[in-house]
């Protein structure tokens, strides 16, 4: 289900927005009661808001940041606002260093079998006429040929998909999100960066299903009939993304993929599948990550910088840290002088 499990994350962790996707905030059309249960339920999650933070253990002193990954542009003062930190961090860790952003790249090019069907039928015949007319027609809402798709995996092309078509210009503009614009000042500033996540990670992560695997969950989720990127939720998911109400927007887009749903057994599915993109793609990430943290930030300052969700939670990455013995203490962004 992997083709799913990483769709859905990628849908419900904000990292597919940009400002230009910064509509409407449809949150605040919900009634009071189902805003208030879903304000409810996030609060119960550790560290459910708050995007900068500290954490203290052996006198040693680094700072966490959630970012996103897509540009906006507050993302200037967030940068800012981390160059004033004290004290200033020795190292950086990204989910991925741009040098192993370029490897994945490089693997792709050089291993198309990973990412191309290489024999037998296209999308266009596996699918079915239909099927492939609503691939299509998602395609050329983002500006894209669908014939240069035809021979995507599954999983390759929900990473094309991820992105809503109000987020492509802002992408292809070359603007940086927050993790490439911390990566460029720890550049400037001559710091080392690590990465957190492996090619080879990624890659299990991503591409490990069986190809006929893959194709029965692109069937069943072109079945609902809907943009599984959900551009009429971007809106809301940025304005929480300001608000540092993080936990709020896992709660709000799984509520809100669910109504995608209309029969039982496909919202079984999709709990299903939200319960794997959670174990699979947050949980374990989250785990492997605080292995190598706990030993690095005991030692040496440092600045981590990964996604936001990837912050609150009983198995987050602050969590963690904590239960590590780690004090973890939450920073305001902007400084004492911009308050």
């Amino acid at each position: 289900m992997r083709f799913l499990t990483t769709f859905l994350f990628l849908l419900s962790f904000s990292s597919i927005a940009s400002a230009n996707c910064s509509g409407p905030n449809v949150y605040s059309s919900l009634a009071e009661s189902e805003r208030q249960a879903l304000e409810t339920k996030a609060a119960e999650a550790p560290f459910s808001e708050g995007l900068l933070w500290r954490a203290e253990k052996n006198g040693v002193v680094s700072h966490l940041i959630g970012t996103f990954h897509v540009h906006l542009p507050e993302h200037a003062a967030m940068v800012t606002r981390l160059e004033e930190l004290t004290p200033q961090p020795e190292k950086v860790f990204l989910e991925l260093t741009d040098e192993d952003q370029l490897g994945f790249q490089r693997h792709l090019t050089l291993n198309p079998d990973s990412y191309l069907i290489q024999s037998g039928p296209s999308l266009i015949d596996r699918l079915g006429p239909e099927l492939w007319e609503r691939v299509a027609v998602q395609l050329q809402e983002r500006g894209m040929p669908a014939f240069l798709a035809a021979r995507y995996q599954p999983w390759f092309l929900g990473m094309t998909l991820m992105l809503p078509p109000c987020a492509y210009e802002i992408v292809k503009s070359g603007k940086k999100g927050l993790d490439q614009q911390i990566a460029a000042m720890a550049k400037t500033n001559n710091l080392p960066t690590q990465s957190l996540d492996s090619i080879d990670g990624l890659l299990t992560m991503l591409a490990s299903d069986p190809l006929e695997e893959q194709m029965e969950d692109l069937r069943w989720s072109l079945s609902l009939n809907t943009d599984l990127a959900a551009p009429d939720l971007m809106g809301a998911m940025v304005a929480m993304y300001l608000d540092e109400t993080i936990q709020l927007i896992w709660e709000f887009s799984s509520a809100e993929t669910f109504k995608t749903a209309g029969e039982d057994e496909d919202k079984a599915r999709l709990a299903a599948l939200l319960k794997q993109a959670e174990d699979d793609l947050i949980v374990a990430r989250n785990t492997a990550w605080t292995e190598v943290l706990t030993k690095e930030l005991a030692q040496t300052p440092a600045l981590v910088a990964v996604g936001a969700l990837h912050l609150p939670g009983e198995t987050g990455v602050l969590a963690q840290l904590q239960n590590a013995g780690f004090t973890l203490t939450r920073v305001p962004l902007k400084s004492a002088e911009n308050n």
